[in-house]
C-alpha cells in the first residue's frame, strides 16, 4: 500500500491506487495524477499555499480524528487498521485503547429559542447536526470558524436564522467594543467602534488636560523633566479659549458614545453572526476540497489575543501622535 493510496486527487476526484503514476507539488506537498497535474499545468492548492499550509499535515489531522496511529519514528500518521507504516514501512507502537467518556460528562440545556437540548462539551455544534443549514452555510462549518465558546455562539446564532429578534447581550460590547471585535478579527469594527469612541472622548480628555496644565505642582514637575514650558503656556491659552466650547461638547457627545456602545452591546453578537457567515461563505467559495476548507477556516476565524495587544498598541499611538502634533503645532 503506497503513502498516497485512498487519498483523493482534488481534480479527478478519483482515490488514488497503488498503480497509479503520482506528483507531488514541491510547495504544499498535494499529490495529484500525473497525467491531472499535466492538464492543470500547476498546482490547484493555491488558498493552501496562501496560509503556507501542508496538505500532508491537513491528512495527519484527518487520519487524528479517525483514531488514526501517529509513526513515532516519521511521523506519519496512518489509518487505524494499519499495524506497520505505510511511509517508513516500519512497526507501529499500538495505544492502549482509552476508556469512553461518561455520558455524565454532558448536560441538558435550554438554548435562547426556549428549546433544550443534551450538549457534550467537546461538540462544538451543541447537539445540532453539522449539516444544520444556517443561511445556505453548514453548521459545522461554522462551529469550525467561531472555534471559541461555541456553547454561547452557535444556540444563539440558530435563534437569529430561525427567528426575527436581532438583539442580544454583549457584555464585552459596551465596556471595550474595539478590544471584542478585534480579539474576533472584525478589523473594520474595531476601527470604527475605535475612531467613534476617541472622538467621542476628545472633549474629556481636552478638559482633564487643562486641569493639569493649570496645576502648579503638575508645572513644576514638566519643567524639572526638561518640557518646553513656552510651548505648554500656548497649549494652555488655547484649551482656555475653547473651554467653553469642549464644555458644550462634552456632555453630549459623551452620551452619543454612550448609546454608541448600547446599540453595539445589544446587537454585537448579531453583527459577528453576520461577519461568521460571510467570512464562511467567502471561505466555501475558493476551497477547492473540504480540508482546505476546514483548514482555512481554523485559520481565518476563532480568536486572537494579539490582536487585541495591537488594538491596544495602535490606541496608545494615536494618542501619543496626538501629543506629538500639539507639540509640533505649538513650537
Amino acid at each position: 500500500m503506497g503513502k498516497y493510496t485512498g487519498c483523493q486527487c482534488i481534480i479527478c476526484q478519483k482515490l488514488f491506487e497503488d498503480s497509479d503514476d503520482i506528483v507531488v507539488c514541491p510547495e504544499c506537498g498535494t499529490p495529484y495524477h500525473r497525467s491531472c497535474y499535466q492538464s492543470a499545468g500547476t498546482c490547484i492548492n493555491q488558498p493552501l499555499h496562501a496560509v503556507g499550509g501542508s496538505w500532508q499535515s491537513i491528512q495527519n489531522e484527518h487520519r487524528r480524528k479517525l483514531g488514526g496511529i501517529e509513526c513515532t519514528h516519521c511521523g506519519y500518521v496512518n489509518l487505524p487498521d494499519a499495524r506497520t507504516c505505510v511511509s517508513c514501512n516500519l512497526p507501529l507502537e499500538i495505544p492502549e485503547e482509552e476508556e469512553s467518556p461518561d455520558d455524565s460528562e454532558g448536560f441538558t440545556i435550554t438554548t435562547p429559542d426556549g428549546e433544550q437540548h443534551y450538549f457534550q462539551a467537546s461538540d462544538p455544534c451543541c447537539g445540532m447536526s453539522p449539516d444544520y443549514d444556517i443561511e445556505g452555510e453548514r453548521l459545522g462549518d461554522v462551529a469550525n470558524f467561531v472555534q471559541t465558546n461555541t456553547l454561547y455562539y452557535i444556540p444563539l446564532f440558530r435563534r437569529f436564522k430561525e427567528t426575527d429578534r436581532k438583539l442580544s447581550f454583549n457584555l464585552p460590547c459596551i465596556l471595550f467594543p474595539y478590544f471584542y471585535f478585534a480579539n474576533r478579527k472584525m478589523w473594520a469594527m474595531a476601527i470604527l467602534s475605535g475612531i467613534i469612541w476617541v472622538i467621542c472622548s476628545l472633549p474629556n480628555e481636552f478638559l482633564n488636560a487643562l486641569m493639569l496644565f493649570k496645576d502648579t505642582s503638575y508645572l513644576e514637575m514638566l519643567r524639572t523633566a526638561g518640557e518646553d514650558m513656552q510651548a505648554v503656556e500656548r497649549i494652555t491659552e488655547f484649551l482656555t479659549a475653547h473651554q467653553q466650547l469642549l464644555e458644550d461638547l462634552q456632555t453630549p457627545l459623551f452620551f452619543a458614545g454612550m448609546t454608541f456602545r448600547i446599540g453595539l452591546c445589544l446587537f454585537g453578537n448579531y453583527l459577528y453572526f453576520r461577519f461568521v457567515l460571510k467570512s464562511v461563505r467567502k471561505i466555501r467559495e475558493i476551497a477547492p476540497s473540504p480540508n482546505i476548507k476546514k483548514a482555512l477556516l481554523s485559520a481565518e476565524g476563532g480568536t486572537n489575543f494579539w490582536n487585541v495587544v495591537g488594538c491596544l498598541g495602535l490606541y496608545c499611538g494615536l494618542v501619543l501622535l496626538a501629543y506629538l502634533g500639539l507639540r509640533i503645532a505649538f513650537i
